[in-house]
């Protein structure tokens, strides 16, 4: 019933590869799954470069929601854990009391609505699409100190990049033969995604005296005379 009595067009391979571990390129060379989508052509015709999506989403996927799980009927938000480098101090305003600092964020989740394909050890080789990441749902943080609100969102050109990879932790199921390329899939709950973004930005000095409550202020007295001044 694929054609539904209607004729049709698909894509067949047929492979003499191992059914666990090997790759077969279009001219039907066997090479090793590492190699796949690794950036270096392994296969005579270069068919191991083609192709090589990582992220593979489902229908209804909506990036304006976090990814959430159930535990005994409860919604339980996933966890963002947050990390930042101070890269340096570009200047200190001490008529406006504000600082300038250039710094990078990290920000690493789990997503579990999603699956990755083909990932490899090194992080690096396992970097998302601009494309792709304008489909996923990012973590927002909001810097409350600066003057507009700034927040991690996607950059323009001419401001900032910003990168999402995936890191490598879980076990992998291979594709079915129904899929015309051999596949590792890997389940995104068990694979975590890193997002990186570094630019300068002007923070507001924010003052709390009230946690200082037992410091007190010094008052300097100061006599003048003819001949000279005490303190």
């Amino acid at each position: 019933e694929c054609g539904k009595g209607k004729p049709y067009t698909t894509m067949l391979k047929l492979t003499g590869c191992k059914e666990e571990g090997e790759f077969t390129c279009n001219d039907g060379q066997c090479i090793k799954m590492e190699e796949r989508c690794n950036q270096l052509p392994n296969c005579r015709d270069k068919s191991d470069e083609r192709n090589c999506q990582i992220l593979l989403l489902e229908d209804g996927y909506n990036k304006n929601i976090p990814p959430i799980s159930g535990v005994n009927n409860r919604v339980v938000p996933v966890n963002v854990n947050i990390s930042i480098t101070l890269m340096k101090v570009v200047e200190i305003e001490e008529t406006d009391h504000s600082i300038h600092l250039q710094f990078k964020i990290n920000l690493q989740w789990k997503e579990n609505r999603v699956k990755y394909q083909n990932l490899k050890d090194k992080t690096s080789l396992n970097a998302l699409t601009d494309a792709d990441i304008g489909q996923l749902w990012l973590p927002l943080v909001i810097y409350e100190n600066t003057d507009q609100k700034e927040s991690t969102r996607l950059g323009v050109e001419w401001e900032w990049v910003t990168r999402v990879s995936v890191v490598k932790e879980g076990k992998f199921t291979r594709s079915g033969l129904d899929e015309v390329d051999e596949a590792e899939i890997f389940e995104g709950a068990e694979n975590t995604l890193t997002m990186a973004q570094t630019y300068t930005w002007e923070f507001q000095c924010q003052y709390k005296l009230q946690h200082y409550p037992f410091d007190t202020q010094v008052q300097l007295k100061m006599t003048l005379t003819n001949k000279y001044v005490q303190l």
